[in-house]
């Protein structure tokens, strides 16, 4: 009886602390949110989706979608699966480093190059 009593308070918890979670989050994962806001997001009025745009203009549009979408799905897998194999080979710290020093040159390197041009 009292196992029974501890079984139906741990499902009003539950109940209580699914209520308390933001809408989005009752019905999709957390992972799943962030990683489709980074790429909704990231790829929102980009090169490739005004391109897309404008082949979607000349040709079938649901053929357009359809290559966007395996497109779209086989980058992100070679994305996911290079970098979980690269992420047991080298440490976060390298990686931020890295990109923080190649952030820098490639900076550096358009100021300069602009400053030819002008």
């Amino acid at each position: 009886m009292i196992t029974q009593c501890k079984f139906v308070h741990q499902l009003q918890n539950d109940d209580l602390k699914k209520q308390q979670r933001p809408f989005l989050t009752q019905f999709f994962s957390p992972i799943f949110l962030k990683a489709f806001s980074i790429t909704f997001f990231g790829e929102w009025g980009d090169k490739s989706q005004i391109a897309t745009i404008g082949l979607a203009s000349d040709v079938n549009p649901l053929g357009v979608v359809l290559g966007g979408i395996v497109g779209q799905a086989l980058c992100t897998t070679a994305a996911v699966l290079g970098g979980k194999s690269l992420a047991s080979q080298i440490s976060e710290k390298m990686v931020a480093l890295s990109s923080g020093i190649l952030f820098l040159i490639f900076g550096l390197q358009s100021f300069l190059s602009e400053a030819e041009n002008s």
